[in-house]
């Protein structure tokens, strides 16, 4: 339970120019990781966010809750980023750019033919007693209905649950070694959550996870996307002077789908990630998921953009197909036979968006649909 509710969530976030942080964060132990806070509702200092009658039940990483507090930061070593694990420089495979996110097989009865896919990294792992779900290539291949000669891509970015279990897992290295063995060639680290309404320390907690869990990837020989997750300005440099000390970082995950990719607030992150990409003087590969609108202003900054597709494998799903209007991508109804399978419509789906994604085909955007899969593909 709380003691009291907060503004709407967009004025807790990280307002841009010279705000003077609330009078608490003065003298505080982690004010030079944290940087200060600068929101427009007016707070104390970050442990205002602490609203719990009973913070002993509480497991937001906050001072107030003292032994929880203690066993998180000792569980990451501290919250600082210089003591996380040095990995070696791997050779990051070449990736094209757009890869098709597949949540799972069903629905479908032939194996769908493209040349990468991406699956939820949560999907790996079972549930239950947290072990590698498939045992053999063909296994993992048979359940998602792929292709056996297509490139596998691992996606950390996932909801709040499904990463937690990721961090819970006994033996997370036997698990990567697992993955790697089934021919894995990159994988995003887990994008655990920056909440604005909670004590800057759980933000601090969640940057080091991220660290440490992309760090632990890269370790056992599978190269990893570093996932960076920020909440204000600070956090960005952090990321920066992190990235520009480790050679071993050159590719980076980014998720716009959530509260990055909105309005107000995509173009702040847009130009963070930019800022970040300039400051580190060698080439860096994003991965994004989400933020379609942002593509061309990253390209220009980053030696390669790898756009995750979740939206053909979704409207699949309910039944909608895809065509150009323009410039525009627009998903139409499509209605399916009870019992039919989605292999076609899901491969034309993929097809047509990776092509406007590559901003490829316009003039197929009067008939899209009269044009076969095949056909799509000889285009893309």
């Amino acid at each position: 339970a709380e003691t009291y509710q907060l503004r709407d969530t967009q004025d807790l976030w990280h307002v841009r120019g010279p705000v003077l942080p609330p009078l608490g964060c003065q003298g505080c132990q982690q004010r030079d990781l944290c940087g200060g806070l600068q929101v427009e509702t007016p707070i104390y200092n970050c442990v205002t966010f602490c609203r719990c009658v009973d913070h002993t039940a509480c497991d937001n990483v906050c001072p107030k809750n003292v032994r929880h507090f203690v066993a998180r930061s000792q569980e990451v070593r501290g919250f600082e980023l210089a003591n996380v694990p040095r990995t070696p420089d791997l050779m990051m495979p070449t990736l094209p750019s757009v890869v098709p996110l597949i949540y799972h097989g069903f629905s479908r009865k032939t194996p769908l033919h493209t040349a990468s896919v991406a699956l939820p990294l949560a999907e790996m792992v079972t549930r239950t007693d947290g072990v590698l779900r498939f045992r053999t290539r063909a296994e993992l291949f048979d359940y998602f209905r792929l292709d056996p000669d297509c490139q596998l891509i691992l996606s950390g970015t996932d909801e709040d649950p499904a990463i937690e279990r990721w961090w819970k897992l006994v033996d997370r290295e036997v698990v990567i070694r697992g993955l790697h063995a089934l021919g894995v060639v990159v994988i995003t680290s887990p994008n655990y959550s920056l909440f604005v309404d909670v004590p800057r320390h759980d933000n601090l907690y969640n940057i080091k996870r991220i660290a440490l869990a992309w760090s632990e990837i890269q370790r056992e020989g599978l190269p990893a996307a570093l996932h960076v997750n920020a909440r204000t300005n600070r956090d960005w440099e952090r990321w920066t002077e992190f990235v520009g000390l480790r050679t071993e970082v050159s590719m980076l995950a980014f998720e716009f789908g959530t509260g990055a990719g909105a309005k107000t607030r995509i173009n702040w992150h847009v130009e963070q990630l930019s800022q970040l990409a300039r400051r580190v003087a060698r080439p860096l590969t994003l991965i994004v998921r989400g933020g379609l609108a942002a593509l061309p202003a990253l390209r220009t900054a980053f030696q390669g953009v790898i756009y995750i597709d979740t939206a053909s494998f979704v409207k699949t799903q309910r039944r909608q197909r895809a065509s150009i209007d323009g410039t525009r991508l627009v998903w139409q109804s499509a209605p399916t036979a009870l019992g039919a399978s989605l292999d076609e419509l899901l491969l034309a789906n993929i097809t047509i968006s990776s092509a406007h994604v590559q901003g490829k085909m316009p003039e197929l955007a009067s008939a899209p649909s009269a044009i076969s899969a095949v056909e799509m593909a000889s285009v893309v």
